[in-house]
């Protein structure tokens, strides 16, 4: 609970520093790339976050990412050729299909670090609630299910910031998402709490573009 009480604490000061900024310089900073958790198949990710710079050195924001990864199983049964030969068509059939999820809600801290203009990098880090939505459908089996998972979580990053005006830049980074989603943590094994749970702990890359409000 303690770690619980500390994740909120740090979530309300993000946002009571957003509040009391609201009339300086705004950040928003949009971003996609490629994450590869442990418990996952990996794929694209993609997102933003709105805050504001504290100085020259520090932003504070929230941000949400959105990471789908699907496949379908389809089988081809038969070619049918019209117009002479000229349109092949193909009968298809679909054996089974899912899709996965995950929508990490974080709140960011990052600094940044000028080296030689244009350039700098930075170093940053997040407390994340993360959702994790599966489905599957097997079209031969006639079976259907969805699970949830939801649970918090922490993300690195550290990368390269490029200045392209005077309120615009490129980013370039790293990240390594910590945390696992859990279901069914109401459930008992001889009294004893269990649950599920995916880890979604992994390494990825990010390219973004940072663009500042006043």
């Amino acid at each position: 609970m303690n770690c619980k009480h500390g994740i909120f604490s740090f979530i309300m000061i993000v946002v009571s520093s957003l509040a009391v900024h609201a009339q300086g310089v705004s950040i928003l900073e949009i971003n996609g790339g490629y994450l590869n958790p442990k418990g996952m198949t990996s794929g694209s990710i993609f997102g933003a976050s709105y805050g504001v710079s504290v100085d020259e050195r520090v932003d504070i924001s929230l941000g949400i990412s959105y990471f789908y990864k699907n496949y379908t199983k389809r089988t081809e049964v038969a070619d049918t050729s019209y117009a002479y030969g000229q349109i092949t068509e193909q009968t298809v059939m679909t054996e089974l299909e899912y899709g996965t999820s995950l929508m990490p809600i974080s709140a960011n801290v990052l600094i940044r670090m000028p080296l030689q203009l244009p350039l700098s990098y930075f170093v940053g880090g997040a407390v994340t609630y993360n959702f994790l939505f599966n489905h599957e459908k097997n079209y031969e089996a006639d079976i259907s299910e969805k699970r949830t998972y939801r649970g918090f979580g922490w993300q690195i990053r550290a990368g390269a910031e490029y200045s392209i005006g005077s309120r615009s830049s490129v980013l370039l980074e790293a990240i390594y998402n910590i945390g696992h989603v859990r279901r069914n943590v109401d459930e008992t094994v001889r009294g004893l709490p269990i649950w599920d749970e995916v880890d979604i702990t992994g390494l990825g890359v990010r390219a973004g573009l940072r663009l500042e409000f006043y």
